[in-house]
């Protein structure tokens, strides 16, 4: 538990973005020099894919062989309109920029040879730095990999999981992969993949993708339609609001961590009186929180 929190009526200089201090500008850059050193001097060179939007932008780079930075950028830039709502400005920049300067360093690293040019290093290394890297971007917010977005909004038409339906495009992927590189190449793709969703749980570890949080105050209607209008059904409501006889009450939801900043300013607006407090949560599912109550 993280505690309670007075909301008041803080002033705003700066937004959401005063929350960005040095060590997710560190956690930034890290994760971009790695998925681009990981794609463009082990992976590519050695024909090797780990899947995603990535691994389409290395076999295109080497059908036109034009520079798969190129592609990186413009296979992933449509997927930055398909962000799940309710992230808010600051997600979007760390997302745009993620994308972008991750695909301007691969740009820049394509004329260095590989580091390696044997197969089974190319793909332990090179799943490794992917892995890492893009767990470090997620920690702040970001992504370099449309494929998930692309999952979110497909998932509603399928009768699939978003964990299942990215499962299934990434094999698909490999697949491809296999007819155009040789299948000993897609056993050693298989390798990077996995290496680099090991990796990236790993970076991962400890770190929350949702919130469940607790309020209290006296305009907990308000608050609630406010939630919905900036969320949509993008947040769920753990526990109904109940309310004292003097109007005073409390009411649970479950949010992601990226929209815990949204949810400050919706208090500040709705409620500058309320007070919440905040639970990490590894998932949204509520039966496996009932305990809470």
């Amino acid at each position: 538990m993280r505690g309670a929190m007075k909301i008041g009526n803080r002033p705003k200089r700066f937004g959401g973005f005063a929350r960005i201090g040095w060590p997710a500008v560190l956690s930034f850059i890290a994760g971009v020099v790695l998925i681009a050193v990981g794609l463009e001097l082990f992976l590519k060179p050695n024909r090797l894919v780990a899947g995603g939007a990535q691994g389409i932008s290395i076999m295109l780079s080497h059908v036109t062989e034009m520079q798969m930075g190129l592609f990186l950028f413009l296979i992933n830039v449509p997927f930055l309109f398909l962000a799940q709502p309710g992230r808010g400005m600051r997600s979007a920049v760390i997302r745009t920029a993620a994308l972008t300067v991750t695909s301007f360093v691969a740009v820049l690293l394509d004329p260095i040879p590989p580091l390696t040019e044997h197969s089974l290093a190319a793909s332990l290394l090179g799943g490794l730095a992917l892995g890492c890297g893009a767990g470090l971007i997620l920690r702040i917010g970001g992504y370099t990999d449309g494929v998930n977005e692309a999952a979110y909004w497909v998932k509603s038409k399928v009768p699939l999981s978003i964990a299942e339906l990215v499962m299934l495009v990434n094999l698909s992927i490999l697949a491809l992969a296999g007819l155009l590189f040789g299948w000993e190449q897609a056993l050693y793709s298989v390798i990077a993949y996995y290496v680099a969703y090991q990796s990236l749980r790993y970076t991962m570890r400890g770190h929350h993708r949702y919130t469940l949080v607790r309020i209290q105050g006296g305009r907990l209607d308000a608050i609630r339609t406010d939630l919905q209008h900036r969320f949509g059904s993008d947040f769920s409501v753990f526990s109904p609001s109940s309310r004292s006889s003097e109007g005073f009450g409390d009411m649970t939801v479950i949010i992601s961590r990226e929209q815990e900043g949204t949810l400050r300013d919706v208090l500040r607006e709705t409620d500058p009186s309320a007070t919440v407090s905040m639970t990490p949560l590894a998932s949204a599912k509520y039966d496996e929180y009932k305990y809470l109550q």
